[in-house]
């Protein structure tokens, strides 16, 4: 269904009776002609694409009906001729319309570019499944058909992206071939050809000479091969289509396609753009600048051609300044690429159908006009430089490993053509996902906030700035613990080399414990909005991600989290009003009373039951037991002290420090404990001790003596049980998050969580 008077460049050498290796030069020097009647690229489009047809021997015109679209797509296409209908029929489950044409109104127009209607769909895998296009006129409000009367075959399935695309006349190179879709999937052995015609047959038929190759299958959707010695072209470079099958038998089915073009030249980037201004390297493996002083450079949208132009044509042809070209021997070329559309008007409506425009670098003998005679040229794509609009989430744990999406304009599709940076390190798993979006994993990094998103493409790099935010989230471990001893936690995180960590609780940085989640800011009398409970202390660094510290769960810090919290009884605060209730009032309640013992009298008429602590303060005046009294307890028997207690017997005497018959005995650990019984004040500690006597830090104030029950209480409050996190602090001076431009603190997670647990 499809003519071509293309001659492949292999027998016109053959022809001449060249040499495969002498082919390049003969015809760098010596150029013949060559071009396809009809094409129809890409070989292999993917659903939703643009696809060109160009016939040479059609004229295809826009019409007076611009809106509507000129192309039809038959599923069916069948086999009797004409395959087209004479006028454009109506759309239906077989015949589907295109969106609109994209062609010039010329009458002279020798192709149409059009983009495929949903309808379309790939084969399995993504393996190829062909179409038919109809074109239709509608000029002066006729329907005719256009072009050829059997139509154009469409190949639609997942095109495959080859690396490098491009490559010197002549072949020898190795080019890797990656697919999005498993398309290589049951297909045991790959044939593969080089199509000048720039189309692929349907089937692998009989190759011509030097143009078809051996294919190493790496992987379901990948591949690579070594490009043929046939594949070669003149000044003018040959674009060539990769023609993959099932196969290598003259029957094996085509099941996908891309495209490379063989060269003259190879260029540093070959994209850049539209605006120009960047540097260009243009080598190649023969001295194509021999005898030439002043090269002249094109910057072409057609074909190079054979003569310099010395006019500057709108958006098609620009000419690159004789300053601006610089020849550094016989096989190098450096030039500086110039804007290319005349205006940003003109770009934005060319980039609105096509994100990356075809150009191409022609190098001539000289700048005469209509004389210098090319040399050779190479394809050079142009975009726009694209733009980073925003990222998805906007912030992350600095260990790394979140997914975000990046949106914005004029992203490259090909893999490997993007990369980016998030903070000044690399986001890696790039995957494009459209012109518009890609998606990416972070890297690990030092916590910081609104770090910057540099996306960076062979045509430059762009910039946005406060995009994302890397959070400092902890992993400990363990994260359980008695609040009975102290343990030794692994801390991972990201920044730990360069943290000033101390032991000072108002300054530097630290690991603490906390309720809820850190909040530094002062509310008054240099108290934190939510103090730490407890600190990892005695830091040891390991690592720039690891660290180990001390957690001493025997010990809480008091409520501006400056200090340990005293364990002084107190006495006289509080009542209990009536027996079941685990309600308790007083007049000066605190949260760091939460955890505190409530000992009524420690004989027989004790209305709370022993190891009854406070869970709760609900306000100054109200407070919550974990017991329920049996009975009313007055201000003038309820004391609270640290939990960590024990009962004993003494015998004291009025007015005096002396402590005997103590039972059972002292050791020099209770020494420093406090003592709770009948006629000894709140706070009154053991001085000394030996054996079954000792003494009181002060007795001037006891006023019951005789032999009694008491009670031995801690000097330590430990952290009540509950759930915590552990959170990293840049400066523990109160109000940092608002005095220290460079604060950071961790953000609670499920990998920073602790709790206190008595078991």
């Amino acid at each position: 269904m499809r003519k071509s008077k293309s001659r492949s460049k292999a027998r016109l050498a053959a022809s001449a009776g060249l040499t495969t290796g002498a082919v390049g030069a003969a015809l760098l020097v010596a150029p013949a002609a060559a071009f396809a009647a009809v094409s129809v690229t890409p070989p292999v489009a993917a659903p939703g694409d643009s696809v060109t047809i160009v016939d040479t021997d059609a004229t295809f015109v826009t019409g007076s009906t611009t809106a509507a679209s000129r192309v039809q797509i038959l599923t069916s296409p069948g086999t009797t001729t004409p395959v087209c209908a004479s006028a454009i029929a109506t759309a239906s489950t077989t015949i589907l319309a295109t969106d609109q044409t994209q062609t010039s109104s010329s009458n002279t127009t020798k192709s149409v570019t059009f983009k495929l209607p949903a309808g379309v769909t790939a084969g399995t895998n993504g393996q190829v499944k062909k179409y038919v296009a109809c074109v239709y006129d509608y000029a002066a409000g006729t329907t005719a058909r256009q072009g050829n009367q059997n139509g154009y075959t469409i190949n639609v399935g997942t095109p495959t992206t080859l690396n490098p695309p491009i490559g010197f006349t002549g072949g020898g190179n190795v080019v890797n071939i990656t697919a999005t879709t498993n398309v290589f999937t049951n297909v045991s052995t790959i044939g593969a050809q080089f199509s000048s015609a720039g189309e692929c047959p349907t089937t692998y038929g009989a190759p011509v000479a030097n143009l078809a190759t051996t294919v190493n299958k790496t992987g379901d959707n990948a591949a690579n091969l070594t490009v043929p010695a046939g594949v070669v072209t003149t000044a003018n470079p040959t674009k060539y289509a990769v023609c993959f099958y099932n196969g290598a038998a003259s029957s094996s089915a085509l099941i996908t396609g891309g495209q490379y073009t063989a060269s003259q030249l190879a260029l540093s980037q070959n994209i850049g753009p539209w605006q120009g201004g960047n540097g260009l390297n243009i080598t190649s493996q023969n001295e194509f600048l021999a005898g030439i002083d002043d090269p002249g450079v094109l910057v072409r949208t057609a074909a190079c051609p054979n003569t310099y132009a010395a006019a500057n044509v709108a958006n098609a042809n620009k000419i690159i300044a004789a300053d601006k070209v610089r020849k550094l021997s016989t096989t190098r070329l450096a030039v500086t690429v110039p804007q290319v559309y005349d205006d940003q008007s003109a770009a934005t409506t060319a980039f609105a159908v096509n994100p990356v425009r075809d150009w191409n670098i022609c190098v001539y003998t000289g700048t005469t006009d209509t004389v210098s005679t090319l040399v050779a040229g190479t394809p050079y794509k142009v975009t726009t430089i694209q733009t980073s609009t925003g990222i998805t989430p906007k912030a992350g744990p600095a260990l790394g490993g979140s997914m975000v999406t990046v949106t914005g304009t004029a992203f490259p599709t090909e893999p490997g053509a993007l990369t980016a940076t998030l903070g000044g390190v690399p986001l890696v798993d790039i995957t494009p996902l459209s012109a518009t979006a890609f998606t990416a994993r972070t890297t690990r990094r030092a916590p910081a906030n609104n770090v910057s998103l540099v996306v960076t493409t062979a045509s430059g790099s762009h910039t946005l700035s406060n995009a994302f935010s890397y959070n400092s989230a902890l992993l400990v471990g363990p994260n359980t613990a008695p609040n009975n001893r102290a343990v030794e936690v692994v801390v991972n995180g990201v920044g730990f080399e360069n943290a000033p960590f101390t032991n000072t609780l108002s300054s530097g940085a630290h690991i603490f414990l906390v309720k809820g989640s850190y909040n530094s800011a002062d509310i008054g009398s240099t108290t934190r909005a939510n103090s730490p409970v407890a600190d990892c202390s005695n830091v040891l660094v390991l690592s720039d991600t690891e660290l180990i510290c001390k957690l001493d769960l025997t010990s809480r810090l008091d409520a501006a989290g400056a200090a340990v919290l005293a364990a002084t009884p107190t006495a006289g605060n509080a009542v209990v009003t009536a027996a079941g209730s685990r309600v308790i009032t007083g007049t000066a309640f605190a949260s760091t009373d939460i955890g505190k013992a409530v000992i009524d009298p420690v004989d027989s008429d004790s209305k709370i039951p022993a190891g009854t602590v406070i869970t709760d303060v609900v306000s100054a005046t109200k407070a919550v037991m974990s017991n329920a009294a049996t009975g009313v307890a007055t201000a003038s028997t309820v004391t609270l002290a640290s939990p960590i207690t024990q009962t004993a017997t003494a015998t004291t005497s009025n007015g005096s420090t002396a402590l005997s018959a103590i039972s059972p005995a002292l050791t020099s650990a209770d020494v420093g404990k406090f003592i709770i019984g009948a006629g000894i004040p709140a706070g009154r500690s053991i001085a000394t001790q030996s054996g079954a006597t000792g003494t009181l830090n002060d007795g001037t104030s006891v006023t019951s003596g005789g032999a009694h029950p008491v009670i031995l209480s801690g000097t330590k409050i430990p952290v009540p049980d509950g759930a915590y996190n552990l959170q990293y602090v840049s400066n523990a001076a109160v109000n940092a998050v608002v005095t220290d431009p460079a604060y950071v603190q961790s953000q609670v997670s499920s990998t920073s969580t602790f709790t206190v647990a008595s078991f």
